[in-house]
């Protein structure tokens, strides 16, 4: 599949997955090191490499007036793949972001584990979202992948963005008032938690733009 060519203000739904199906997560900290990773590349100009940072090489640099690439409304981190929900926000944004997330998750990944090569299946995958409806099914989407894990059951799953949608917690990287604003406006009879865990999709046409678990 290949992926649509990248808009400015436009909405894209970004998955990816370790090649060969492995786990990309083997842990906690790979986990917050890849959400770190997120909310350190998705401006520009970056202060360093964030690798030199967390090694203590130097100390870290503030910069004023940073650049957006992307801006992130959704996220959930699978142990084997992830996805999120952006808007790219200056040209190339969404190209840059995701190759500086893959060069540093990897060198970071590949020198904890001691290993080489690409850990990600090729480049990631991208699909347009060109309506409304399905900005908001794709946000459900993204937030219910965790529900099959059980060890997880009525609990918060700690590397998905829907426990700050459900509490309405502030995020350091993540937008969650753009999706709640549909409920708060349009469907104030509807509160988010409700939409994700109880309404089903009734579209066929939508439901076959969310991808199949063994896409990801």
């Amino acid at each position: 599949m290949s992926n649509p060519s990248f808009s400015n203000g436009s909405y894209y739904h970004i998955y990816n997955r370790g090649v060969e199906k492995r786990n990309i997560y083997m842990d906690d900290c790979d986990y917050y090191r890849f959400l770190e990773t997120l909310n350190f590349y998705h401006k520009i100009p970056a202060p360093m490499k964030l690798s030199d940072f967390r090694r203590g090489a130097t100390r870290l640099k503030k910069i004023e007036n940073q650049t957006k690439l992307v801006t992130i409304f959704c996220y959930c981190l699978m142990p084997n793949h992830f996805h999120l929900l952006i808007r790219q926000e200056v040209d190339g944004g969404i190209t840059l972001f995701l190759r500086k997330l893959s060069d540093s998750f990897t060198r970071y990944f590949n020198t904890r584990y001691k290993r080489v090569g690409s850990l990600f299946q090729g480049t990631f995958k991208a699909k347009l979202i060109e309506s409304d409806e399905y900005l908001l099914h794709l946000s459900k989407y993204i937030h219910k992948n965790s529900f099959p894990l059980e060890m997880w059951e009525s609990k918060a799953y700690p590397y998905s963005s829907y426990s700050y949608y459900l509490f309405k917690e502030e995020h350091s990287f993540c937008d969650i008032d753009f999706i709640l604003s549909y409920f708060a406006k349009e469907n104030s009879s509807l509160d988010y938690q409700s939409f994700v865990e109880e309404q089903e999709i009734e579209n066929p046409d939508l439901s076959r733009l969310l991808i199949d678990p063994d896409e990801c």
